[in-house]
């Protein structure tokens, strides 16, 4: 009888004192008995690094690793796609919990599809008190199959919506061509519809994946997802990058900016980045231009920071400003900051005048 493929697991955590311990052991708990473990502190603490150390201790086949400083979710997902080198892999949060037989269900599926990417499961909320508060209703659920890659990743711009459709089981010749994670707003849409155009994403119906707490907001999730976030930088700083302000626009705009570089022929890439903004307007229209709006009331006062900043300090924020104008151009022109965008390259190529 041949070996059953080994799922290389990275579960990764930052101050997760007092969940990680649960999620190990839903891990630990798994039926599909070909697992590789690797705990990733991220820089905590709250001693997290002493509990894992004692998992280690106890579990001599868990691997554990220790970031000295933590790098945020992003770079932590992105360590889930590299660590290991089985055929197949799993990013794992510490939050969050898998029942026994999920990785066991995921796999069959992975196994009897070649030409799957990944497989998620259904999923719950639950509280802290071990509640259950929702269930998430099969919509949240990705199936984008069939042989056409465009139309797989249109599949999953038009429907990814909640996490237990991100935390899978993953077939690592899939993710191996994905581009580096970029942190931004929307940055799980995105690397879920190049996936997509490297393999199907499938789903097991049942609840298998159990969610603590349920997610964060949007803007949120926006801000935590930044690079100055990451450094612990705050996001009004003249050099910060300004898209935070405008998460559902730049959730859009990043699938382009992902499309211009994918791995198709141009005539393909083209097609995909001029389907994103019908297909986000057709979910989100009304909040995007809200966000276009709120942009347009913001930014008399973020080009009014120009004047009493120096060359460089202007430059760059000009430039950032000048991201999220673009972005919210591409996706909702209707809201028109052409004014915005001119008076910024005009007052970014001035010379600086002193503030008053």
């Amino acid at each position: 009888m041949p070996a059953l493929p080994i799922v290389d697991v990275t579960l990764f955590v930052h101050n997760g004192a007092a969940t990680v311990g649960a999620a190990i052991e839903s891990v630990l708990a798994q039926t599909w008995p070909a697992i590789a473990l690797t705990l990733v502190d991220d820089g905590s603490t709250d001693g997290t690094a002493e509990i894992l150390a004692g998992y280690a201790a106890r579990t001599p086949s868990i691997r554990l690793h220790r970031v000295r400083c933590n790098g945020g979710a992003v770079a932590a997902f992105q360590r889930g796609f590299w660590f290991g080198d089985s055929d197949f892999l799993m990013p794992k949060s510490a939050d969050d919990l898998i029942a026994p037989d999920f990785v066991a269900r995921c796999m069959a599926v992975l196994l009897a599809h070649p030409d799957c990417a990944m497989c998620h499961a259904g999923g719950l909320v639950f509280t802290g008190a071990g509640e259950v508060r929702a269930v998430y209703p099969d919509a949240h659920r990705l199936d984008a199959t069939g042989p056409d890659p465009l139309a797989r990743a249109q599949e999953v711009m038009r429907r990814y919506t909640s996490s237990p459709s991100f935390w899978g089981v993953y077939r690592r010749a899939a993710t191996d061509t994905l581009a580096p994670i970029r942190p931004r707003a929307g940055w799980d849409h995105v690397v879920l519809a190049e996936l997509a155009l490297a393999g199907e994403i499938r789903h097991v119906p049942e609840v298998l994946y159990w969610r603590r707490d349920g997610g964060r907001p949007v803007a949120t999730l926006a801000r935590a997802a930044t690079e100055q976030a990451r450094a612990g930088l705050p996001l009004d700083d003249t050099l910060a990058e300004q898209r935070w302000r405008t998460p559902l626009l730049t959730t859009a705009y990043a699938h382009q900016e992902m499309f211009a570089a994918a791995r198709l022929p141009h005539a393909d890439r083209l097609a995909l980045m001029q389907a994103v903004p019908g297909i986000f307007r057709a979910r989100w229209l009304g909040a995007l231009q809200r966000e276009a709006q709120a942009l347009a009331a913001d930014l008399p006062r973020q080009i009014a920071r120009l004047a009493a900043a120096g060359p460089v300090e202007a430059r760059w924020l000009a430039h950032s400003l000048s991201a999220a104008i673009d972005a919210a151009s591409a996706i909702v022109p209707e809201v028109d900051l052409t004014m915005f965008a001119l008076e910024l390259a005009a007052r970014a190529g001035e010379p600086p005048r002193a503030a008053a």
